[in-house]
């Protein structure tokens, strides 16, 4: 099955504008639309796709410019791996089917807002799987990326709280196909936890897209515990 037309122009545009500095502005509509022979308006949907995404910002009438990205973060442990956590966006999600499961975890209307982070796992440069962390807005509001990423340190929560979780046969989303480095299509295993901390309400959901080939999980094979990935 082919892409959509707007996750082409999305994924021309991460292309382009990669190495790209904060604060470029990209190519027009118009010029996009030319080049890829595609409308104005699935252009513009693209565009607007990415700035809720934090990859573009519009600024007023001047134009559409790359954003500022989070800075890498390194994570050291105990384990033989050293991973890397890459921030790639925080944003606010509501009324998407894609998180609408999500939103009936927390008890929340489809109309309601999530706080979610997307970071991608790497092993140096070797990518092992992206996570999708969502939370209620109230828990995430004011904080600095560095508090969300003390906050959002999977491996402390799950040692510290009640984990339930399941394994899905899913199809790696087209966005994130091409930061695992892997084909769009590829059959993939979806890792989906919820978070509490002791005996009170979800903390957090998780969805983790692990790489076919380089990421792995070890552990209890039971739907509810704690498993580590190598």
């Amino acid at each position: 099955m082919s892409q959509p037309k707007y996750v082409q122009v999305m994924d021309f545009l991460q292309e382009d504008i990669q190495g790209k500095p904060p604060q470029t502005p990209i190519l027009s509509e118009r010029e996009i639309s030319q080049r890829l022979d595609i409308s104005r308006m699935t252009v513009r949907k693209a565009i607007e796709q990415l700035c809720r995404q934090g990859v573009l910002y519009r600024d007023g009438n001047r134009g559409t410019f790359v954003a500022r990205r989070p800075a890498s973060v390194t994570v050291s442990g105990s384990a033989p791996r050293q991973e890397r956590q890459r921030v790639l966006f925080l944003d606010s999600v509501y009324e998407s089917a894609n998180v609408r499961d999500v939103q009936k975890a927390f008890g929340l209307e489809d109309h309601q807002r999530l706080f979610r982070m997307v970071r991608l796992i790497l092993d140096d440069d070797l990518p092992l799987r992206v996570e999708e962390i969502y939370a209620l807005p109230e828990v995430a509001m004011d904080k600095g990326l560095n508090e969300l990423e003390t906050m959002f340190r999977l491996d402390a929560c799950r040692n510290a709280a009640s984990v339930t979780w399941e394994l899905r046969p899913a199809v790696i989303p087209p966005k994130y196909s091409r930061l695992l480095n892997v084909r769009q299509g590829t059959a993939v295993i979806c890792r989906r936890e919820e978070i509490r901390m002791g005996n009170g309400p979800l903390y957090l959901c998780v969805h983790t897209w692990l790489h076919p080939e380089n990421a792995r999980i070890t552990g209890s094979s039971q739907p509810q515990g704690a498993a580590t990935y190598t």
